[in-house]
């Protein structure tokens, strides 16, 4: 059996053990509740999509709660959150405080970190929680015995597809595929990064069981103005050190998105790293962080030591910074350097 294959049969079989922890929580539980990452991105919203149904199919509907502005979040994002209300409850942090139980359930997908969600603060009235992610832990992992974090996947999405599998979940609606392949696109920047086997597995899979690669194709069509944006931030890169390119800049009103796109597409340089810092509409600054599997790098550590963020080798990022550009760019420069220095 070939490398590949191997880590493809291990991963699958590691799921497959998990999905008993899953089954006798939900089952046991009173309410499920379902939670990402504030600002959800594609790969959020699919896994959290794809969780609905695991719950539905053991007789369960859960609460997805979403508590970012609708209004803040991209057109395609509110696409897919629009498609999951049409089976599934999406509620705010204040419909779930006055509907909390004594004997529910989270289920956390896409993050493990406690500072990450709308519920930071809040776990300790859960009876049970789950993760389940990609993400390194790290001392702000929620604590829970019940963690599925696999590193070695691309996304959230791709763990999801193979839990639809192994439940034998089959859907109707084919937009939950479509979603979950929209998710992997996210993060492996359309199978350009951050492949494996397991993800190449997946993607057949979704698009024979029906997933739109035309409706992926749109979600990643590139809006011109926001383009200009993105290459606004880009342009500003400049050499930290010989393997990381940062960019700073306070004089725009970004998105998150929009900064996780600058910090995707200048990877493309002869670079280990990228770090892109930009003021968003709060006045805040946002940070996303690329890198290229290197080790040595660590820009999870990078953004852990920045502002208590985190991810993995390749995608890393903290939440969002209130200070002078002047004052994070030194913060950044810093921390780069005395990484160098301890080498």
């Amino acid at each position: 059996m070939k490398n590949g294959e191997r880590k493809l049969t291990g991963i699958k079989q590691i799921i497959n053990d998990f999905r008993s922890v899953i089954t006798k929580n939900i089952e046991d539980c009173n309410q499920v509740f379902l939670i990402a990452h504030e600002n959800p991105d594609f790969d959020a919203i699919a896994s959290l999509g794809a969780m609905a149904l695991i719950c539905k199919k053991h007789k369960k509907a859960p609460y997805i709660i979403i508590d970012d502005k609708l209004d803040d979040l991209s057109d395609e994002i509110n696409e897919m959150i629009d498609k999951i209300k049409e089976k599934f409850i999406v509620i705010s942090v204040e419909d779930y405080e006055n509907n909390v139980t004594d004997n529910d359930l989270l289920i956390a997908v896409d993050v493990n970190k406690d500072f990450r969600t709308a519920l930071s603060g809040k776990y300790k009235q859960f009876k049970n929680i789950i993760i389940i992610d990609h993400h390194s832990e790290d001392e702000n992992t929620i604590k829970t015995k019940n963690k599925l974090i696999q590193l070695d996947v691309s996304s959230c999405s791709e763990i999801m597809y193979y839990l639809l599998n192994q439940y034998k979940i089959t859907s109707s609606d084919l937009s939950y595929y479509t979603f979950l392949l929209a998710g992997i696109y996210l993060d492996t920047n359309k199978l350009s990064k951050n492949k494996f086997s397991s993800t190449l597995d997946a993607v057949s899979g979704l698009i024979n069981r029906g997933a739109d690669q035309s409706k992926v194709d749109d979600f990643f069509a590139l809006d011109f103005e926001s383009d200009r944006r993105v290459h606004s931030l880009v342009n500003r890169m400049i050499p930290v050190t010989t393997t990381v390119l940062v960019s700073v800049c306070d004089d725009g009103e970004f998105t998150k998105e929009e900064i996780a796109k600058a910090a995707d597409y200048s990877l493309n340089y002869k670079c280990d790293g990228t770090i892109i810092v930009a003021k968003m509409k709060d006045g805040s600054f946002g940070v996303s962080a690329r890198g290229k599997g290197i080790d040595r790098l660590g820009i999870d550590n990078i953004m852990l030591i920045l502002n208590g963020g985190g991810g993995n080798s390749v995608n890393a990022s903290c939440p969002p910074i209130f200070k002078d550009a002047e004052e994070l760019k030194k913060d950044i420069v810093d921390i780069l350097r005395l990484r160098k220095l301890n080498k």
